[in-house]
């Protein structure tokens, strides 16, 4: 693993985006006005509870584009919301035992559960209830916890109890043991591989797709280059955009970043970061600033990077060494000082 010292990051003032994550499709290549070349298309929308965007380089396929959009991240919200009364995950904390999901859903708390056992717990898609008492769901608290409300809480955790099972005949159950699924830290990832799936079987092989910060690419830009993805510098009261530590240049992988910069309460005049550690119950206390993570998907970069904002730096980082095309930037002391993998240097690029 690499030590970065401040200034050795890549920056970039200022850059345009409408999320903590910016990226660029290049200007698009002209050379006669008979033959002008590869254009990028872009669109843009809401689901999920956060904003969407689809970049593609080719033709106009903008209708269908939208409509695989739009149907894909429909699919992920029905099955793991964690506000609808009707969504897998609202069925399966009502139930007693077993309950047919989606194949998807279990799909997805699978690798939620491996990710969990992982991590020793640092990850846990059954923190629902800490998400709850500390008010990042649900109404807003005024008084901090007491600590019997936290282990009250917290017998409610526990990624042990959840059991995935497929019947002969390929339907999918999940039994929630008494727990509460929250996916949030892993579905938003998701999501992004199902919309590029179905960008993907549209033909248009060259394209970026974010959901809420969380981005995946394929193929290359219009000028032909890598996608290039940002990483603000995570500091409270910074606007989004106005600020990179770094540049990642990738093709074919997901990114994604977690950070408790922006997303926080206030209670008792003390400000908490919405990151929790399912083994303690209380929002994470570290010097770790924010976690960025490539990954072969997006699925992978989003769980991990929750992951490494709870584990220790030098162990969060190895982990993701250990892990076959997977590489981390964990930046600290506001971005001015940075722990990676090895192979991450290869990715940081300077903005023209």
């Amino acid at each position: 693993m690499n030590q970065v010292r401040s200034g050795e990051i890549p920056r970039l003032a200022r850059w345009m985006a409408a999320a903590c994550w910016m990226w660029t499709a290049g200007g698009c290549a002209s050379s006669t006005v008979e033959d002008p070349g590869p254009v990028v298309h872009a669109l843009r929308g809401e689901a999920l509870g956060t904003t969407w965007t689809v970049k593609w380089v080719g033709e106009d396929r903008t209708s269908e584009v939208q409509d695989a959009a739009i149907a894909a991240l429909g699919e992920v919200d029905a099955a793991m919301s964690t506000w609808r009364d009707d969504s897998d995950l609202a069925r399966i904390r009502a139930g007693s035992g077993p309950v047919e999901v989606r194949p998807e859903t279990a799909v997805v708390v699978a690798e939620a559960l491996g990710l969990a056992e992982m991590t020793g717990g640092a990850f846990d898609p059954t923190v629902q209830p800490l998400v709850e008492l500390w008010g990042f769901h649900g109404a807003p608290r005024s008084t901090l916890p007491t600590p019997d409300e936290v282990e009250q809480a917290r017998a409610g955790v526990g990624w042990d109890r959840v059991v995935v099972a497929w019947s002969p005949d390929g339907r999918a159950h999940v039994d929630g043991g008494g727990t509460a699924l929250d996916l949030s830290a892993i579905a938003k990832g998701h999501a992004v591989d199902r919309v590029s799936t179905a960008i993907s079987r549209l033909g248009l092989g060259d394209h970026m797709v974010e959901v809420g910060g969380e981005v995946r690419v394929h193929g290359h830009r219009v000028d032909g280059g890598l996608w290039r993805v940002g990483v603000d510098r995570p500091v409270v009261g910074l606007a989004p955009g106005r600020e990179l530590a770094a540049v990642v240049a990738v093709t074919n992988a997901g990114v994604a970043t977690s950070g408790n910069y922006r997303n926080a309460v206030v209670i008792e005049g003390r400000r908490l970061g919405h990151t929790l550690d399912p083994r303690t119950g209380y929002p994470v206390s570290t010097e770790v600033a924010s976690a960025t993570v490539v990954a072969p998907d997006c699925r992978t970069a989003d769980g991990l990077a929750t992951a490494l904002m709870v584990l220790p730096i030098e162990r969060g980082v190895a982990l993701a060494e250990g892990l076959p095309g997977v590489e981390a930037l964990v930046l600290v002391d506001g971005g001015a000082t940075a722990r990676s993998t090895t192979g991450m240097e290869a990715l940081l690029e300077q903005a023209p």
